[in-house]
């Protein structure tokens, strides 16, 4: 397990720390979406989750129970028709970053083959200090990904994508990231 997890960290140039064994893509988007979304929230009262309509399923029904359940404000940004997110669109969602407690923006689409401006939007939301997490279970082992230049906060993977056993993700947690688990004990 350390030496998968250690394997792992390396290929997307994190720390093993930063690295959260799940079950597939839909568990670590969904513990991404929660966990920063009401860590962020207890931290700064921000209640705002934006994120696009071209999400996978997994981010789409994660933010619309967060709206649905827990009182979370949900903004879905415009894509053009290529299916990409403006980073103009991203910055005006954010204004001045108070009340956005997560962004959420796939890494690449498996249906359309949009890769997002991830960098772009990542500088934005750091300007603010808003959490950003990008599901790049798409990308992972086909697009070069590197979490020490990248700026996200939260990277979803799914093993499976990548010629290892359905059943098993990660997610990527930036050390120091607030972020609130589903499981504790």
């Amino acid at each position: 397990l350390q030496q998968a997890r250690r394997t792992v960290a390396e290929a997307l140039g994190a720390r093993p720390g930063e690295i959260i064994f799940t079950s597939g893509g839909t568990e670590s988007d969904n513990s991404a979406l929660r966990g920063l979304a009401l860590a962020r929230r207890a931290q700064t009262g921000a209640d705002r989750i934006i994120t696009t309509p071209v999400e996978h399923k997994a981010v789409l029904n994660a933010a619309e129970t967060l709206r649905d359940r827990d009182g979370f404000r949900l903004t879905l940004l415009p894509v053009d028709h290529a299916g990409l997110v403006a980073p103009a669109d991203v910055a005006a969602a954010l204004g001045d970053g108070a009340d956005g407690a997560l962004v959420s923006v796939v890494y690449a689409n498996n249906e359309v083959g949009a890769i997002q401006p991830i960098a772009e939007i990542g500088a934005l939301c750091r300007r603010v200090g808003a959490p950003l997490h990008t599901d790049a279970v798409q990308a992972v082992g086909k697009l070069p990904l590197d979490v020490a230049a990248l700026p996200v906060d939260a990277l979803s993977g799914g093993a499976h994508k990548f010629y290892g056993p359905k059943g098993v993700g990660f997610l990527y947690l930036r050390n120091g990231t607030p972020f609130w688990p589903a499981q504790v004990g």
